[in-house]
């Protein structure tokens, strides 16, 4: 065999075909809709996308990995609530955290994907928590600002009381949140200067 016979070999390797590569990120976001993280299996992934078992082992360790590509830019926080009520922002972003935590319905999903995949899964789910308190803090600070929240406000660790909250109830217990948990959080908010309840937005 020549060296243009071998160069005219197709090439082997991780080169993901682009049409094979979205359809095996379609076929993980359905399954896990359809099964949970703990039904979908690589097998699965791949006969559900068309392509070979191998294919998708090639250009993803396990399906940890797989998942959490395909969900990924369904993870990004969106810009800080800005109703012009700091309690509504903030309920609005808890449940937005809420939603992005139990994503497609099932809390095992966004954990599961990010934790399985050792140190790197852990580092990107701090990543994503923190990315997701950024806004949180944002509103808190309008709301100091329009004199709806007093100046002394502990403003950090409201934000990582609300996040520990939401993550302890979806991830270690699995437990469904509902809005009435998410207002018993919001009320409380220390009151606005000058009055002496937290009915002031």
């Amino acid at each position: 065999m020549d060296d243009r016979s071998a160069a005219a070999r197709p090439r082997r390797g991780p080169r993901r075909d682009p049409e094979a590569h979205a359809a095996v990120l379609a076929a993980t976001r359905e399954l896990v809709a359809e099964l949970g993280y703990k039904g979908v299996t690589m097998d699965r992934i791949a006969s559900r996308a068309g392509v070979a078992r191998m294919t998708v082992y090639r250009w993803w360790p396990n399906k940890a990995a797989v998942i959490t590509e395909a969900v990924a830019d369904r993870l990004t926080p969106g810009p800080a609530p800005d109703t012009g009520d700091v309690r509504e922002d903030a309920l609005l972003w808890l449940r937005n955290l809420v939603r992005t935590l139990t994503l497609l319905g099932d809390p095992s999903v966004v954990t599961g994907a990010l934790t399985e995949r050792g140190e790197p899964g852990r580092a990107d789910l701090r990543d994503l928590l923190k990315a997701h308190s950024a806004p949180a803090a944002q509103l808190l600070r309008e709301g100091v600002a329009r004199g709806r929240l007093p100046s002394d406000a502990p403003l950090e660790a409201i934000v990582d009381s609300w996040v520990g909250y939401v993550v302890y109830r979806t991830v270690f217990l699995g437990q469904e949140i509902a809005d009435a948990d998410l207002l018993d959080l919001v009320r409380l908010l220390p009151p606005a200067p000058g009055t002496s309840g937290t009915a002031a937005g």
